[in-house]
């Protein structure tokens, strides 16, 4: 469990955020409950911040501004919060997606057993010669439908 006075604003932009509110939430001259009360939160979750135990979220750090009047630090700071929780090497992703205006993808995947029409699946096969391509077919589909059909509970 980590306590607040070991708690190194230099660890991490989370750290950094519990370190602040902690400091400005003192400078106020509030407690842990007073600032969840003014916040609607609980006083429980302003410590479980305070101490990096759990994320603030944008709505949090919205409140924290206007009640401790500090012109949109703890705003910015979530920005950073929730971005350093990401792996590094997608960081630089999130940040571009997120000032995207369009987004394209293409994706390898396969239609589930039960959806799969007879001409998919010779779509999907359709590198296997014609007659090996129809027993393949039917044994998919047959196997697909029944492998549904055994996980229905059928009550008479």
């Amino acid at each position: 469990m980590t306590h607040i006075n070991s708690l190194d604003p230099g660890a991490s932009p989370l750290d950094y955020y519990g370190f602040e509110l902690r400091r400005h939430r003192e400078a106020a001259g509030l407690t842990q409950r007073q600032l969840g009360d003014i916040l609607n939160y609980t006083g429980s979750l302003v410590g479980q911040i305070e101490t990096a135990r759990k994320l603030p979220t944008p709505e949090f750090s919205e409140r924290a501004d206007a009640a401790l009047g500090t012109d949109g630090m703890f705003s910015r700071l979530v920005e950073l919060v929730l971005r350093s929780r990401l792996p590094s090497w997608f960081q630089q992703v999130a940040e571009l997606e997120g000032r995207a205006l369009e987004i394209c993808t293409f994706q390898m995947g396969m239609l589930h057993g039960l959806l799969q029409t007879d001409a998919y699946v010779r779509a999907t096969l359709g590198a296997l010669d014609r007659t090996d391509l129809d027993d393949r077919t039917a044994v998919r589909l047959r196997a697909d439908r029944g492998a549904g059909l055994a996980e229905v509970d059928v009550q008479r």
